[in-house]
């Protein structure tokens, strides 16, 4: 599974927002002098990218100013998609001879990543269940008593971190905004425009370590109380809020960035490597910052972009002073290229859906 990606699933917002509208009635409900939509019966879109994608861990305690940041070996992902009538599918190849060039300092990363994007003009939903194995502390510097004539990263192959999350978010001024056109492709904004945004998400991730995430040579002993955290298990539901805009210069060159912050409750559970401390367990408050951003040309028939995606869950644990955040994301490349169908294409299930 690891040099064959989902990188994106199939986008079928009406599944979950069943709507009996034609292309001409959709097309009304956006303001055409800032939205133009390509998800007609005859539009196509197609589409190369390059992508790298990331996950990291981080263990905070607040009474210190450094943090230990695990992170995996970031690796690119070359694709092809296609988006027709709102949905889309996009194939990813991870290709070992181009990734394994540090390896031998920052170790093996295996991965899945496999994601649902729903950008419909009035909601958004995202959906991801990702696993990454082999981590590397990223500053042993900063955080051990490692010599400083040592610059090689602490490699842990085992650590692995799996993440189920997804979230639903509302675009307040979905008539002139567009969340498709930076992110799907699928759409132009014309002109400038930017919305408020609220929704919901809800998060499941599952930590685990060979032993104890605190090194032995921590610089700081008491760090993370000196709890010998080696698994995590974090289930989070929030309330979102938000504001995306996008700025739009001479109708075709954008810059969109959407942010967004969510408050909620934990249940939080820790697990040691030290056979003398127990479990613990409790509910906690968290945070989640998520960030979006768009920029690039676009036009009736071409678009070239990049899109950026990273979202920090951060949650307090039932120990004093102690956070641990995850951090997922991906960076993207993409290059656009629409066509004009002189009839549609014969999908008899996935018409009936968006039908």
């Amino acid at each position: 599974m690891k040099y064959l990606m989902l990188s994106g699933f199939l986008i079928l917002g009406h599944i979950l927002f069943a709507q009996n509208n034609s292309t001409k009635e959709y097309e009304h409900k956006q303001d055409t002098n800032y939205i133009v939509s390509y998800t007609s019966k005859l539009d196509l879109t197609t589409r190369f990218y390059n992508s790298v994608k990331f996950s990291r861990y981080v263990l905070r305690d607040s009474r210190y100013k450094e943090r230990l940041r695990y992170a995996s070996n970031e690796n690119l992902i070359i694709g092809v998609g296609v988006s027709y009538r709102r949905a889309t599918f996009n194939l990813g190849l991870n290709f070992p001879f181009v990734n394994s060039w540090d390896e031998k300092d920052k170790g093996k990363t295996k991965y899945l990543d496999a994601q649902i994007h729903y950008y419909l003009d009035k909601y958004v939903f995202d959906a991801w269940l990702s696993t990454y194995k082999g981590y590397h502390l990223t500053n042993p510097h900063e955080t051990t008593t490692q010599d400083l004539s040592d610059s090689s990263f602490p490699i842990r192959p085992e650590v692995r971190n799996t993440n189920f999350s997804f979230n639903l978010v509302r675009i307040l001024n979905s008539k002139k905004f567009s969340f498709r056109a930076a992110f799907a492709q699928d759409e132009w904004q014309k002109k400038s425009a930017g919305s408020f945004l609220i929704g919901m998400e809800y998060n499941m991730m599952f930590s685990k370590g060979d032993s104890s995430f605190i090194p032995s040579n921590t610089k700081e002993s008491d760090y993370f109380d000196n709890y010998q955290i080696k698994k995590s298990t974090i289930v989070n539901l929030a309330i979102s809020g938000g504001y995306g805009h996008t700025f739009v210069v001479a109708q075709h060159f954008y810059f969109s960035i959407v942010a967004t912050m969510a408050l909620g409750g934990s249940f939080t559970v820790l697990e040691s490597d030290d056979a003398t401390q127990n479990d613990v367990d409790g509910l906690t408050f968290n945070i989640n910052y998520s960030t979006k951003v768009g920029l690039g040309y676009n036009s009736k028939t071409f678009q070239i972009g990049l899109a950026t995606v990273q979202t920090f869950m951060t949650n307090h644990t039932p120990l004093d002073h102690s956070l641990i955040t995850q951090n997922p994301g991906n960076v993207r490349i993409n290059l656009i290229k629409r066509f004009v169908l002189n009839k549609p294409i014969r999908l008899p299930i996935l018409n009936k859906i968006l039908d």
